[in-house]
């Protein structure tokens, strides 16, 4: 009679973890803050009242930003410049952009006098602008 010995694994040779599910959901994990981490520029970190509207559309945009605070300092990029360096700022900013996007984000508190307001519209507007799109709080 002839005795088989069967073979046995070592559980200690074959003993392996995958690591694939873990990484996936690493991956994912870093993918859904990426997505939802909210990226604050220099204008948007600018302390600035907006006004409310009751019909005012969130939108996430590239464009070029003008802010006037409630000082009625104006503010282009980040940085703080003269009334009349603005339009050379705003025509170099707008011939970076595709063609048919020449539109302009304005941050003004809610505090600035109208007068200001519709000069740096003016001043804008000199500078190739062809919409002038009004930033308010929600």
């Amino acid at each position: 009679m002839t005795v088989r010995r069967s073979r046995r694994r070592s559980l200690a040779t074959n003993a392996t973890i995958d690591l694939t599910p873990m990484v996936d959901v690493v991956f994912l994990l870093i993918i859904f803050f990426m997505l939802t981490t909210t990226f604050i520029t220099n204008e948007q970190g600018l302390p600035v009242d907006l006004p409310e509207a009751q019909t005012a559309q969130a939108m996430a945009s590239e464009l070029p930003t003008v802010t006037i605070n409630g000082l009625g300092e104006v503010f282009f990029g980040g940085m703080q410049v003269a009334e009349a360096e603005l339009p050379g700022l705003v025509r170099q900013a707008l011939e970076q952009r595709p063609e048919g996007q020449r539109t302009v984000v304005l941050r003004g508190d809610r505090a600035v006098q109208h007068g200001q307001t519709v000069r740096i519209m003016d001043l804008l507007r000199q500078a190739g602008a062809e919409r002038v799109a009004l930033a308010t709080g929600g």
